[in-house]
């Protein structure tokens, strides 16, 4: 990370954020319910092409995500460096589970793992129309530091 001071936050770059989504298979799709509802949920997915790809099974990702705007989320704290990112990816999903063309049919073949238990058969992609993310350094660790010594 580079020389920055706590409490100060730092805008990454277009390459930091698609390296962060390329280095990771964890984060969480946010979808509006009809009712104006947030629904949040962890996802596993796969980065590539300028697409966030992730399978699940019939319900309400399903139901809502496909057709609308859509964000999705990664990041990270390290406590005992005191620094913590997220990523941010806002698009359009759209289920591609039948595949129309070659790229989204390519898409079904990228390594997308999901964890949770149960059969995960259709596939959604979500196109970032905007990527951006931020690091900032916590003088908490700086604190527990100091903390220590006396």
């Amino acid at each position: 990370m580079p020389d920055s001071r706590p409490g100060q936050i730092e805008i990454l770059s277009d390459a930091e954020c698609v390296k962060l989504l390329r280095s990771h298979d964890l984060g969480r799709i946010a979808v509006v319910a009809r009712a104006v509802r947030p629904h949040i949920f962890p996802i596993n997915y796969f980065f590539d092409e300028g697409v966030v790809v992730f399978r699940t099974a019939p319900g309400t990702k399903l139901d809502l995500a496909p057709g609308v705007h859509v964000a999705f989320e990664i990041d990270s704290w390290d406590p005992d460096q005191g620094v913590g990112w997220s990523v941010l990816v806002k698009g359009i999903a759209h289920d591609i589970t039948q595949p129309r063309g070659a790229p989204t049919g390519r898409m079904r073949f990228w390594p997308v793992r999901p964890v949770a238990p149960g059969s995960r058969e259709h596939w959604i992609g979500i196109w970032a129309n905007e990527i951006s993310g931020r690091r900032f350094r916590s003088d908490v660790q700086q604190q527990t530091a100091k903390g220590k010594r006396t």
